[in-house]
């Protein structure tokens, strides 16, 4: 479906590349081709005039809803890839026939404490995992959502480590992150949505302070990796909903990089240093200020940078 906004793609460029999103030449479906053009190469999207008509080019392999379904044990009917979207994550909280959402662009990603961010087309992996729920919803489930990305991949990756609550690191640029987002339903139900957002291949739009898959010489598709993270997922939340968060918290030690370490940390009314001297078994994090002493932060509340990573 296509959508209007002043901050998102027009109408006819999102009509035209669900018409294009085989990869294959077609004809031009509007009068002004010229403007269509100019505003892909705004957005980024890898469109492409040829003998008189337009191409998508893909820099890496397509989604495939079958072959991700097939790695993740999920119903490929459940399975929604939208060749472009505002957010992944909005996309499952709106519509409970979709289990799985990923696409190959978002304009409108959210990130923590309101941050938005727009994403290079086909280069990366941007997936959500939605599920109902009747049980209270555990604060650490954002954490419990990294430490499955940490699981599969620290065997390839020996400095990765997991940034209180939901960032993923390797040394001292940034992976990747999570975000858990809530949406109360009708008698008692609450729905949710584990969103992952991760580097995968080249992009020379990313910041000095980030790192890709492919800079680190890891080389695996998107597919085969989302299906992966969905298989890792099922298993991780079902346990954590069965015994709680303290299961996790052995694993926790071997992807913390910042015990006994001194980071920033920002309320959003000010920066001030601490040091940080553990995680609870409710997800809070417990950190020393020199001037007011101990307390234990929640995940919402605050925003960590570590000084030395």
């Amino acid at each position: 479906m296509a959508i209007s906004a002043p901050d998102a793609p027009s109408t006819a460029l999102q009509v035209l590349l669900a018409a294009v999103a085989d990869g294959l030449p077609h004809a031009w479906p509007a009068d002004n081709p010229g403007e269509l053009l100019a505003e892909a190469g705004e957005w980024g999207f890898p469109l492409h005039a040829r003998n008189g008509g337009v191409q998508l080019e893909y820099p890496a392999a397509p989604l495939s809803a079958q072959g991700i379904a097939d790695i993740g044990g999920i119903d490929p009917a459940r399975i929604h890839l939208p060749l472009c979207c505002a957010s992944t994550n909005t996309e499952v909280l709106r519509d409970t026939r979709i289990d799985v959402c990923l696409t190959e662009s978002q304009w409108a990603g959210r990130g923590r404490r309101g941050r938005r961010w727009s994403s290079p087309f086909g280069r990366h992996l941007y997936l959500s995992y939605g599920w109902t729920q009747h049980r209270p919803v555990h604060a650490a489930l954002t954490i419990v959502a990294a430490l499955s990305v940490f699981i599969l991949l620290q065997a390839r990756l020996p400095e990765l480590w997991v940034k209180w609550p939901n960032d993923l690191w390797v040394g001292g640029r940034k992976l990747g992150g999570i975000l858990v987002e809530a949406r109360p339903r009708s008698h008692g139900a609450t729905r949710l949505v584990v969103g992952l957002g991760l580097n995968i291949h080249d992009d020379p739009t990313l910041p000095a302070t980030a790192v890709s898959l492919a800079d680190l010489g890891v080389e695996i598709t998107r597919g085969t990796l989302a299906g992966t993270v969905l298989r890792q997922w099922r298993e991780d939340f079902a346990r954590f909903a069965e015994e709680g968060f303290t299961p996790f918290l052995p694993l926790w030690k071997k992807a913390d990089r910042l015990i006994r370490q001194t980071v920033q940390i920002d309320d959003a009314q000010s920066v001030r240093a601490a040091r940080v001297l553990g995680l609870g078994p409710d997800g809070r994090l417990q950190v020393s200020y020199t001037d007011t002493g101990t307390v234990w932060l929640s995940a919402g509340d605050v925003s960590l940078r570590p000084r030395h990573p």
